[in-house]
C-alpha cells in the first residue's frame, strides 16, 4: 500500500478540526507551479471573492531532467500558463500570479533571494499559505521555512503538504495536533471536487506523459492524483 493510499484511508478516521480562515487578503505561496492546486484547488475555488495572490517561487523547470522532449527553457514557457489556466478553471479569472523565477531543484542555494522577495509581498496578508516545511521536497522545505520565517506576525499561516502523502506513512507524526482540515468532508464539496479535476489537468507537462522515453513520464503519478481528488485538504498550522 503506497503513502498516499494510506493516508487517504486514515485522514478521515482522525477527526481534525476545521481550519479557521481570518479573512481578508490571501497570498498563496508555492515553490513549483502546480502545487498549490494539488494540495489546495478544492478550497481555492471558494476564494474567488477575496484578494488572492499566488507566488511561485520557480518556474518548474526541472521537472523532467534528461528528457528528449522538454528543455528547461521548454518547460519555464509552458508550465506558468499551465497554472494560469487551471487557475482559471478554479474560478480565478485573470489571477494575480508573482513569478519570483528561481532556479528549479536549487531553491536552497537561494533561500536568501526567496526571503528577500517574498517578504515585500506577504507584508499585507492577513493569510499566507505555502508548502509544508517538512514535506520532504527540499524545494518545498525551504519555501515553507523561508515563509515561517518572513511572514508578518500579524498573519495567519498554514502550510500544505503535497509529496509527504506519498512519501511517508501515517503514524504517530509529531505535527499531527496541528493538522486542520479545509472541509467537513470530500462529499461537501463534490461540485469544487470536479473543478480540482479539471483544474489538475490542466498541467499537461507533469500529469501526461510526453513521450515513452522513462524520463517522459507523469511526475504527478495516479496515486498522488487520486490522493489530491478524493482525501481532505489538510493543512498545518
Amino acid at each position: 500500500m503506497s503513502g498516499s493510499t494510506s493516508w487517504r484511508e486514515r485522514l478521515p478516521e482522525l477527526s481534525l478540526p476545521r481550519a479557521v480562515d481570518p479573512g481578508g487578503p490571501l497570498v498563496v505561496v508555492s515553490a513549483h507551479p502546480d502545487d498549490e492546486v494539488i494540495a489546495l484547488g478544492a478550497w481555492l475555488c471558494g476564494q474567488t471573492d477575496r484578494d488572492v495572490l499566488f507566488v511561485t517561487a520557480t518556474d518548474g523547470e526541472s521537472s523532467h531532467p534528461g528528457s528528449p522532449t522538454v528543455t528547461p527553457d521548454d518547460l519555464r514557457r509552458l508550465r506558468p500558463p499551465e497554472l494560469v489556466a487551471a487557475l482559471t478553471l478554479l474560478g480565478h479569472v485573470g489571477p494575480r500570479v508573482e513569478r519570483l523565477r528561481l532556479r528549479d531543484a536549487d531553491l536552497p542555494a537561494d533561500a536568501a533571494a526567496l526571503a528577500a522577495a517574498l517578504e515585500p509581498l506577504l507584508a499585507h496578508a492577513s493569510l499566507v499559505v505555502a508548502p509544508f516545511h517538512e514535506d520532504g521536497h527540499a524545494d518545498h522545505d525551504v519555501v515553507g521555512a523561508v515563509v515561517r520565517a518572513v511572514a508578518p506576525a500579524t498573519a495567519t499561516v498554514w502550510h500544505y503538504p503535497v509529496w509527504l502523502w506519498e512519501w511517508t506513512e501515517p503514524g504517530a507524526v509529531p505535527w499531527l495536533d496541528r493538522a486542520a482540515t479545509l472541509s467537513a468532508s470530500v462529499d461537501d464539496d463534490v461540485v469544487a471536487r470536479a473543478r480540482k479535476a479539471a483544474a489538475l489537468q490542466a498541467f499537461v507537462t507533469q500529469v501526461e506523459a510526453l513521450s515513452p522515453a522513462p524520463e517522459d513520464q507523469p511526475v504527478v503519478g495516479a496515486g498522488l492524483l487520486r490522493h489530491a481528488l478524493e482525501a481532505p485538504e489538510v493543512v498545518i498550522t
